[in-house]
């Protein structure tokens, strides 16, 4: 049985901070992302897949306030994308 993908958290914040920055401003991207880390208790340097699928859903949640269903919808699915090509962290040597 193959393990999940496991991806870097501050890669993964990354990718969300750029993404999201020409929408809400660099700052309240940084923050939103790592806001609702806290809240979903992601606090590891590896993230399993389940987190950022939680992560990317109440991203989902609150942009759909500042961007609209549509716009939000792919804005999240491009973060998605992103993330998807992050290395997996089992790849990188110990």
């Amino acid at each position: 049985m193959t393990e999940p993908m496991r991806k870097n958290t501050d890669q993964v914040l990354d990718v969300i901070k750029q993404i999201l920055s020409p929408y809400l401003g660099r700052l309240m991207a940084s923050t939103a992302a790592a806001a609702h880390c806290r809240d979903l208790g992601i606090d590891d340097t590896v993230m399993e897949p389940r987190e950022v699928d939680n992560l990317l859903h109440k991203l989902h949640l609150g942009l759909v306030i500042f961007l609209g269903k549509e716009k939000t919808s792919q804005v999240v699915a491009a973060m998605r994308q992103e993330i998807a090509t992050l290395r997996d962290t089992s790849e990188m040597p110990l």
